[in-house]
């Protein structure tokens, strides 16, 4: 072919696209529209990024800014509690005690004493037994415990209650059986009089020996007016301290009480008078026999543990497992065989 002829069919063809481009002239238009929407819709999503990234980096800063805040006021609020509880308190060491253990937080809550009531003014409840005791109102199956002595007289026996460790003393052949005469014999060896170990007999055989029986029968069941010490939990008498339990286990809260109550003066111990008291305050009404017991108790106690006017708290306790009876034998005993030395020189 020759170049004329290249030249020709090259005008042809462009006239022949100038004429589909006349015939249809929106086709142009529209690949620039679309041309020109992707791009406009590109620069809308980057547009639309960019707001979200600045909202997102805007909303971290406000948390930020607030967390800030909330720390301060925490601290500002922390430090307040603290000024207010040392001025309440007086003394910032029993403050980090009472956050130690949440215990005392909740005794200082609880109100024990109010003015219409004037008796819980005058008869103090015991506080803070928590931190010797643990829970001190939990009664003690084998042991007397006190503050002083948590862990109650060592080597007293763990088979038994504490109840039964109490008569112990007059059960001297350990058959769980103990006779008038038994009774008798352990009165004169704690150095009482004939007079008054018979009134010992009286009381302790003629009021406690039925409940302990196991028969029904009165007399019948028990002619001899035998304390049997397996049932003894049954003789537990009214008008007491409640420090022994109706199964005869030892409440060591309620021995406290004894004390916080009526050993005012804080003397470690309670004369006559704060004994008279005691008898007084835990009388139950219409409960003779549980006033005469209370009274012969407390009345053999003083005589036997009296010291300057005085029964100390610890001799107190040491009655509940009797282990100072037998204390109290052996001093007996040396006083008795000095006097009779004492005699025999003259």
């Amino acid at each position: 072919m020759s170049n004329i002829e290249q030249h020709m069919n090259k005008g042809q063809d462009k006239k022949k696209t100038d004429k589909i481009i006349i015939q249809n002239p929106d086709l142009s238009n529209k690949n620039e529209r679309i041309i020109v929407q992707g791009q406009d819709n590109k620069k809308n999503e980057r547009h639309q990024d960019n707001k979200k990234n600045e909202r997102h980096h805007d909303n971290k800063k406000n948390e930020r800014n607030q967390d800030n805040k909330k720390h301060e006021r925490n601290q500002v609020h922390n430090k307040n509690e603290q000024t207010d509880r040392s001025i309440f308190s007086g003394h910032d060491h029993d403050n980090k005690k009472n956050e130690q253990n949440p215990k005392l937080n909740q005794e200082k809550d609880i109100i024990t004493e109010v003015d219409e009531a004037p008796e819980t003014k005058e008869r103090k409840v015991p506080k803070d037994l928590s931190d010797k005791l643990g829970n001190a109102g939990l009664p003690r199956a084998t042991i007397a415990a006190s503050k002083e002595m948590p862990e109650g007289t060592p080597g007293r026996p763990t088979r038994k209650s504490v109840l039964q460790q109490h008569v112990e003393f007059w059960d001297t052949d350990h058959d769980g059986v103990i006779t008038p005469l038994d009774t008798w014999k352990g009165f004169r060896k704690l150095g009482f009089s004939l007079a008054f170990s018979a009134v010992a007999v009286g009381i302790i055989h003629g009021g406690f020996s039925y409940p302990t029986q196991k028969s029904w029968i009165p007399i019948l069941g028990n002619p001899l007016f035998n304390v049997y010490v397996d049932t003894l939990s049954k003789a537990k008498h009214g008008s007491d301290s409640e420090t022994f339990d109706t199964e005869g286990r030892f409440v060591p809260e309620k021995f406290e009480e004894v004390f916080s109550k009526y050993d005012r003066d804080n003397k470690g111990g309670l004369s006559l008078k704060d004994i008279k008291q005691v008898i007084r305050g835990n009388a139950n009404v219409f409960d003779p026999f549980g006033w005469t017991s209370a009274v012969f108790e407390w009345g053999t106690l003083y005589l036997l543990c009296e010291k300057d006017g005085i029964v100390y708290k610890e001799d107190v306790r040491s009655c509940y497992d009797v282990s100072n009876f037998f204390i109290f034998i052996q001093h007996y005993s040396i006083c008795v065989l000095l006097y009779n030395k004492f005699l025999l020189i003259l």
